[in-house]
């Protein structure tokens, strides 16, 4: 008796363990578009016709990646910090020594559309970095 609540107790926690890691933003993302709004008003646009992005989240970690016009322009990565619909990267290391030690807030949610018969998630996140506001779509990878 003693085993199998020892083989339940242990299979609880694991459970439990699991899922306080899981949150909605894990997997691995596609960037679609995005718009960007400087200090001045000026706004930037960018879509994936010339900017490929893949960001990889898996519990408390990210790391992303991006190219343009086929050029690496780097990556970042770091720890991901999740508050409900709001998450913070806090950037550990990079290409960019200047995002270094940096945090970036940001507002999250996502959308589930069916197209083509599949089911296709899209995150949505608008925030702040470096007083730029952005807003970006992306579309997560089957």
């Amino acid at each position: 008796m003693k085993q199998i609540l020892g083989g339940v107790i242990i299979a609880l926690a694991t459970l439990i363990s699991a899922q306080v890691s899981a949150h909605t933003f894990e997997g691995n993302w596609y960037f679609v578009e995005g718009e960007y709004k400087k200090p001045d008003g000026t706004i930037l646009k960018a879509d994936n016709s010339s900017l490929v992005a893949v960001k990889s989240i898996k519990g408390n970690i990210f790391s992303l990646t991006n190219t343009e016009d086929g050029v690496f322009l780097g990556y970042l990565a770091g720890d991901f910090l999740v508050d409900g619909d709001n998450y913070t990267e806090a950037v550990k290391t990079g290409t960019r020594a200047k995002h270094h030690g940096k945090n970036y807030h940001f507002k999250g949610w996502l959308e589930t559309r069916q197209e083509q018969g599949k089911t296709v998630t899209y995150w949505h996140h608008e925030g702040e970095v470096e007083g730029i506001k952005e807003y970006e779509v992306w579309r997560k990878l089957f």
